[in-house]
């Protein structure tokens, strides 16, 4: 019978090689295990990675989608708080004065004037709100703040009606001085004329807010706040019929206004449930590809760990073989 020796050269590299070989396997199942990522996506996908590819693109797409859709949602949101503001104080206001008597004392008319002024500073407060420092109500300027204060509206209305003693020419002077490009638009609006391009927040959806300070629905608020106030302004010099008058008209306008705010809410809220719903579609759509996905790529985890515990084992018993082998010298043979 031929007995086959093999040298010490040759028996430590077959060791180390076996050894490099059973550590590059443990490292290759460890990540296995701890990553649960497959470590030959090719040979498990059959050389066809084209799939997952385009599956890892529509998911980081969704994403996307998903951080524009929340963005859109606050922004939404956040102009509704603003709005709803001013929407209620003029519901509180408006039923106020067209609650007046016929012959409202001087007292009263005050007082609702004075409360039309701090509304309107309100709502130029509001109109001016912010989001994570971009203005809402400016249109593409969404740096830019887009009313001046409610000083600069009086201040220019005050111009505007210089002389007049009738209610009506007054308002009519202040109608004309709201609707002319050279009055409010000039004076008090700082923004942009265009609107915010519209949002994709899905593979299908796009949403648009179209907000701006300028719009005639905010411009009629800001017009019957203004009137009130300016019923009890002393430097008109009103007597009190005429100034109850002046008030109970704007107290029409501001009525009026309310229910375009209402309108706006409506509006608003509208889009707030297409973000909603698209949400749900989005998220629905990306647990499905998520769970595809996973299926294409993840290891076999009980195959892994089965494996590793293997590869564990052997590596042990190739360790003790060199540790015998190292310790077979000529000295411990004799």
């Amino acid at each position: 019978m031929m007995v086959r020796s093999y040298g010490d050269m040759a028996q430590f590299l077959f060791l180390r090689n076996r050894s490099v070989d059973l550590n590059d396997t443990r490292d290759t199942l460890t990540q296995e295990v701890s990553t649960g990522i497959a470590s030959n996506l090719p040979e498990k996908l059959g050389g066809d990675l084209g799939f997952v590819t385009d599956l890892e693109r529509s998911i980081a797409k969704m994403d996307s989608y998903n951080v524009t859709a929340q963005e859109t949602a606050l922004f939404a949101s956040t102009s509704q708080m603003y709005i709803g503001r001013i929407n209620d104080n003029a519901q509180s206001l408006g039923t106020d004065i067209l609650a007046l008597t016929q012959a409202p004392n001087e007292t009263t008319i005050q007082s609702l004037a004075d409360q039309s002024r701090v509304y309107l500073n309100s709502a130029i407060s509001n109109l001016n709100g912010q989001m994570s420092g971009r203005s809402l109500f400016s249109g593409t300027d969404t740096s830019a703040v887009p009313l001046e204060s409610a000083n600069t509206l009086m201040s220019a209305l005050q111009a505007e009606v210089s002389g007049l003693t009738d209610p009506n020419d007054i308002v009519t002077a202040v109608e004309d001085w709201f609707s002319d490009p050279a009055g409010f638009d000039t004076v008090m609006y700082n923004g942009s004329n265009n609107d915010v391009a519209p949002v994709r927040i899905g593979s299908a959806e796009e949403v648009s807010i179209a907000l701006r300070a300028d719009d005639d629905r905010f411009k009629d608020a800001l017009m019957g706040f203004a009137l009130g106030a300016m019923a009890g302004d002393g430097t008109l010099g009103l007597p009190t019929d005429e100034a109850g008058d002046l008030l109970k008209q704007a107290g029409v306008r501001i009525v009026s206004a309310q229910t375009s705010l209402t309108e706006v809410q409506a509006d608003l809220g509208f889009i707030e449930h297409r973000i909603e719903e698209t949400q749900t579609r989005n998220a629905a759509a990306l647990t499905s590809m998520t769970v595809t996905l996973n299926d294409l790529t993840l290891a076999n985890m009980e195959e892994s760990s089965t494996r590793l515990k293997e590869v564990e084992f052997q590596l042990e018993a190739l360790y003790k073989i060199t540790v015998r082998s190292s310790e077979l010298n000529l000295l411990n043979y004799m």
